[in-house]
């Protein structure tokens, strides 16, 4: 496992923290990642239900479960990438490469990384019907950014492809992700892809702005 240092911002008091970006994950980190996050995705199951927030507007990966996503990282094609912050695993990606390639009709068929599962811990999520602020923020952001990296380690010229949850298409958009369109195979779920000249944006850039 490799890992460089990265800083993130506390929503709260506008502080930077130092944290770790941990890459080449086995599934056994998942299976720790789930058994942190578990009793808080509970916790927050707990407040919607008793405040009386419509399922519609909860978090749309409070159903997810790393340890069920494990085994995946025994796949070849494969990643795994953690950011790490106060001890604590903050955010998650999963990514794979062999099986994937772009859609886009100027890069068809050239290779891709495939953004898998990205997800946040929970007690980051912003859930205002709860006044919940969450503690960290631009988490995803980072991962992201490590994605794009990952393609360009790969030779694939920043290019990475997703599916994304509906709620979360804006922060791809905002990213310089291209909406390539609903895809039946996966649940209807928005198929993206970040093209070489919006990989090169985004890390000029610096992040979305």
């Amino acid at each position: 496992m490799s890992s460089f240092d990265i800083s993130i911002q506390a929503r709260a008091s506008g502080d930077f923290h130092e944290a770790t970006i941990l890459e080449g994950l086995a599934p056994m980190d998942l299976l720790v990642v789930e058994r942190e996050w578990s009793p808080e995705r509970s916790n927050l199951m707990q407040e919607l239900l008793a405040a009386g927030v419509d399922r519609r507007k909860w978090p749309q990966s409070l159903h997810w479960d790393w340890s069920k996503k494990a085994p995946a990282l025994r796949l070849l094609e494969s990643s795994g990438f953690g950011l790490v912050c106060e001890k604590k695993w903050q955010g998650v990606m999963m990514t794979r490469t062999a099986s994937y390639s772009a859609r886009l009709k100027a890069d068809r068929g050239k290779p891709i990384v495939y953004l898998d599962f990205l997800e946040v811990a929970p007690w980051n999520w912003v859930i205002q019907d709860i006044h919940r602020s969450g503690l960290f923020r631009t988490i995803g952001l980072q991962l992201f950014w490590r994605a794009v990296q990952q393609s360009l380690d790969e030779g694939f010229k920043g290019r990475v492809g997703l599916h994304s949850l509906p709620r979360a298409e804006d922060f791809y958009r905002k990213c310089g992700m291209v909406e390539v369109g609903h895809d039946a195979a996966k649940q209807d779920l928005v198929y993206f892809e970040l093209t070489q000249e919006g990989a090169e944006k985004f890390l000029a850039d610096g992040g979305y702005k």
